[in-house]
C-alpha cells in the first residue's frame, strides 16, 4: 500500500510520493458565484490550473500535455482519500486550495501576532477570523467565548502544529 500523508487544514489523505500544491490562488465574485484559477505544483514543476468559471464546478487544466494530462491527475484523484473514503476530482481541488489559503491566514495572523480560528463544516473551514494569542493557561477559554459571539458553531484554533478544538461556550 502507498504511504499517505494527511493534510493539515482539510481532511484529504494523498499519496506521500505525489503529493501536489497549490502555489498561487486568485478568484473572482461573480452574480453565479466565485470564479478561480489555483496553479498546482509537484515538487516545484507546474502541473496545471484547477479552475472554475462560478458556476460551482471546477476542473484541472494540464499546463503541459506531454509531462503530465488528464490521466495523471485522475490517476493521482482516484488514490486520494477524502475523510477515509476515496475522493472526487471536487474534493481533491477544494482541498488543495483550502490548503493553500489556511496557510496563508496561519502566516498573515502570526505576522500580527494573532492566532488564526475557524469554524468547520464538512471538513472545510466556513469561517476565519483572527483571535490574540493566549498569555496564559484560560487564554482558549477566553478565545473561545469571544468567538461564541461570532456564532454558536465549534471553533478550532491552530496552534502552530495541529487544530485544537475550543471548548463550547455560551455567548456572554
Amino acid at each position: 500500500m502507498t504511504p499517505m500523508i494527511n493534510l493539515l487544514h482539510s481532511p484529504l489523505a494523498m499519496p506521500a510520493d505525489q503529493p501536489l500544491t497549490v502555489v498561487y490562488y486568485e478568484d473572482l465574485e461573480l452574480s453565479t458565484g466565485v470564479a478561480y484559477r489555483a496553479h498546482v505544483h509537484r515538487s516545484g514543476q507546474q502541473l496545471g490550473i484547477i479552475e472554475s468559471c462560478g458556476t460551482g464546478e471546477s476542473q484541472f487544466l494540464p499546463a503541459d500535455l506531454e509531462s503530465y494530462d488528464f490521466n495523471d491527475f485522475r490517476t493521482f484523484v482516484a488514490s486520494c482519500l477524502f475523510k477515509g473514503e476515496p475522493a472526487t476530482d471536487q474534493q481533491v481541488h477544494e482541498a488543495l486550495i483550502e490548503e493553500y489559503e489556511v496557510s496563508l491566514a496561519i502566516a498573515a495572523a502570526a505576522e500580527r501576532g494573532r492566532l488564526l480560528a475557524r469554524e468547520v463544516t464538512d471538513g472545510f473551514s466556513t469561517t476565519l477570523t483572527t483571535v490574540p494569542r493566549a498569555l496564559h493557561p484560560h487564554g482558549h477559554d477566553e478565545a473561545a467565548a469571544q468567538l461564541a459571539r461570532l456564532s454558536h458553531r465549534s471553533w478550532e484554533m491552530w496552534t502552530g502544529y495541529r487544530w485544537q478544538r475550543l471548548p463550547q461556550t455560551q455567548p456572554a
